[in-house]
């Protein structure tokens, strides 16, 4: 009865609870494929996370040796254990007990003190309780492809000023509404140059709908084998939910793949858009 109530409160309907749990489900069932595909090239996450997504973390983040770390929807635990390797005190949460379970083993497995914990980030009374539980604050929040995973930011935006320290920062990072699916879609052209004869690859993204998209499936990484609902939004409404609740945004960046030459081998890699940034990362704070 307590969670019905506080998704009808939160605003939702029973389409989107259901489609948390649809999600939630997803992430159970890969589990062992996700967690195995973000360490096969023997780094700790794929391209996406060691050329794009960690740097500007850890950018945006700016830790200090005796701060806290918070990441939210940790999932296998990425970006929990860059930071403890540092030496920070950190926290996971997440809502797959799975792959909670996963971030478990390769803490233990790298010998590193990162404490994990169940938490639905569309329960606002659970994420108060937690807040009431933990008084003193995060230093840093992170929050890492995770938003468009969410029905509704509310809960989360509320959330966020109670867990944060005074003078702490949130560092969000999440696929570029404008320019990564379900909005952009990559464009390619194959051609010959008629001076070499060498084949040539010219990349451009198409977006054919940016302010008004509904929820839809998506891969997380491509070949997973359970598809994911996402929630496209347009950056006013992707913002809007945590300046309302006393955040402003102070940092931003876009990071793009600057890999030499692209990948021929693969048209449709994010390799061969240079020039277009996959991510968009962002820095809040307390007004």
């Amino acid at each position: 009865m307590t969670t019905n109530i506080n998704f009808q409160i939160n605003g939702l309907s029973d389409r989107d609870k259901a489609a948390t749990d649809a999600n939630r489900r997803a992430w159970d069932a890969i589990a062992d494929w996700w967690e195995h595909k973000q360490s096969e090239g023997g780094d700790d996450g794929n391209d996406m996370f060691t050329q794009c997504l960690l740097p500007e973390v850890e950018q945006l983040s700016d830790w200090q040796p005796g701060e806290t770390v918070l990441d939210l929807g940790a999932g296998s635990g990425i970006i929990c254990r860059m930071f403890a390797a540092k030496g920070a005190k950190v926290t996971g949460l997440d809502f797959s007990d799975l792959m909670l379970e996963k971030a478990r083993e390769r803490a233990e497995t790298n010998g590193l003190k990162i404490e994990y914990d169940f938490i639905d980030l569309m329960d606002i009374e659970s994420m108060k309780n937690y807040a009431r539980m933990h008084s003193e604050g995060f230093d840093i929040i992170t929050i890492s492809t995770t938003l468009k995973s969410l029905p509704s930011l509310e809960p989360i935006a509320e959330a966020l000023p109670l867990l944060l320290k005074r003078g702490g920062r949130v560092v969000n990072v999440d696929l570029h509404p404008a320019f990564s699916k379900p909005a952009g879609h990559r464009g390619m052209e194959i051609f010959e140059d008629p001076e070499t004869g060498k084949q040539q690859l010219k990349t451009y993204i198409k977006v054919m709908r940016y302010l008004d998209i509904p929820p839809s499936k998506s891969e997380a990484v491509r070949g997973q084998p359970e598809p994911l609902t996402t929630y496209h939004r347009p950056f006013w409404s992707l913002l809007e939910p945590f300046f309302r609740n006393g955040l402003v945004m102070d940092a931003m960046r876009e990071p793009a793949f600057k890999t030499e030459g692209g990948d021929m081998k693969h048209p449709q890699s994010y390799h061969n858009f240079p020039q277009t940034p996959m991510l968009l990362a962002f820095r809040l704070k307390h007004r």
